[in-house]
């Protein structure tokens, strides 16, 4: 019985150790006295658990100027009787260790498997506070960064890693005293689109395959990934849903040159589809091949892509009369 007891007392001072542990707000002052400055977000971090700084991530569109911002905060038991002074730094170190600790891990442990940034460069924002005050009797501020979207090279995904270097009070978090702010830009073509027709082709010794090929399932849905401006990677799926292979790097690209509608409110541009995986993937010759924006009545945009396109594996293989329209933006 007295073993009984002990090994329950073991337990429950563990679980409690962890729960300390887990408490990164307090971690660094476990009596809770002194409050810390620490970066805060009301969204979950988009980096994974483990992660040894946290990414938010802001998305747009490509435009001009793009605007977002992140706070600061005096977290803590005690409140704020004075003007809190800090200091602020781009940090390209910080976001080198994640990338490392995504990569190939850091500290004997193995990688995270989290995407990896590249640093922003400082031709694609505008920031100049350096120098940051949290007012007296208030414990939160809010910094803004300029981003200009139009700059960015698509093709890579960047971050901004910003560091609290200083403050006149409490105590500067470990991990939260570095944000690494990445910026998504989309096209205005990416998204999640629902299949509403299409057609596969996939003869097996000449014969249609029954469990791949045929009219498209009901219900799927294919996500367009920007690319660049004018650009969205896509996987190809067969009858089923299930992912097209040997097709790697399918791309619809469009070209915004010329509208082929002659209707106010329709604008029609071509689109070609081609796969960098797969030279003998292209548009089938005397198809529909078009991106279509109709302004409706309500005054939103629907945006419906249709195309047909055959590649070789070598034998023929073909998606005829695809046709997507946008459902959703992707998360």
């Amino acid at each position: 019985m007295k073993k009984t007891f002990l090994r329950i007392c073991v337990a429950l001072l563990g679980v409690s150790l962890v729960a300390c542990l887990e408490d990164e707000k307090y971690a660094l002052d476990p009596s809770g006295a002194q409050n810390v400055i620490e970066f805060i977000d009301p969204s979950v971090p988009s980096s994974p658990a483990g992660a040894v700084y946290p990414v938010w991530t802001a998305t747009t569109e490509v435009q001009a100027e793009f605007v977002f911002e992140q706070t600061i905060s005096y977290s803590g038991p005690n409140g704020n009787d004075k003007d809190i002074e800090l200091t602020i730094a781009v940090d390209p170190q910080a976001l080198e260790l994640y990338n490392t600790q995504m990569e190939t891990g850091i500290n004997g442990n193995e990688a995270l498997g989290g995407g990896a940034y590249e640093l922003m460069p400082p031709s694609y924002y505008v920031f100049d506070d350096f120098t940051v005050t949290i007012p007296k009797g208030q414990k939160k501020v809010n910094i803004s960064i300029l981003a200009k979207p139009n700059l960015f090279d698509l093709s890579k995904n960047w971050a901004l890693p910003l560091r609290i270097t200083s403050s006149s009070a409490g105590i500067i978090s470990s991990n939260f005293s570095v944000a690494i702010l990445a910026v998504v830009v989309k096209n205005k073509y990416d998204g999640i689109y629902e299949v509403l027709d299409g057609q596969v082709t996939r003869l097996v010794s000449g014969v249609q395959d029954p469990a791949l090929g045929g009219q498209y399932n009901e219900g799927l849905e294919m996500p367009l990934v920007t690319i660049n401006s004018n650009t969205v990677g896509v996987t190809p799926l067969w009858k089923d849903g299930s992912g097209v292979g040997g097709v790697a790097g399918t791309r619809f690209t469009i070209d915004e040159s010329t509208d082929l509608d002659p209707d106010a409110d329709i604008l029609a541009n071509d689109v070609a589809v081609t796969a960098s995986g797969n030279a003998t993937l292209k548009n089938m010759a005397g198809t529909t091949r078009r991106y279509t924006e109709t302004t409706l009545p309500s005054g939103g945009i629907e945006k419906v892509f249709e195309v047909s396109f055959d590649w070789s594996t070598p034998g023929t293989r073909k998606i005829e009369n695809l046709k997507l329209i946008f459902d959703r933006p992707r998360p």
